[in-house]
């Protein structure tokens, strides 16, 4: 009697993961389209958004090239009258 019970058992155990092992595999399989699709999503706007920046920098690189002269020339002059001053200093 006790091993017909330990069979039962079994049959269901076998039956149970049978059917599961389908459905598991299934939601799986959805679940990692899902990130996929998320994943291309974020690729594009990342994309997107490095052509806006490109796109801004591009506009503004005519003006910073004169700005970074100006501010050398500056450091330039500033370095220049620290040193006259420094000399007179001693």
């Amino acid at each position: 009697m006790e091993s017909n019970i330990f069979n039962i058992i079994g049959m269901i155990r076998d039956i149970a993961f049978i059917v599961c092992l389908p459905i598991i595999c299934v939601c799986l399989f959805l679940t990692i389209k899902k990130i996929n699709r998320l994943l291309n999503s974020l690729t594009k706007n990342s994309e997107n958004m490095e052509n806006i920046t490109d796109s801004f920098a591009d506009t503004f690189s005519g003006g910073k090239g004169a700005l970074n002269t100006l501010m050398k020339l500056v450091s330039i002059a500033t370095g220049i009258t620290r040193i006259r001053n420094h000399k007179g200093d001693d």
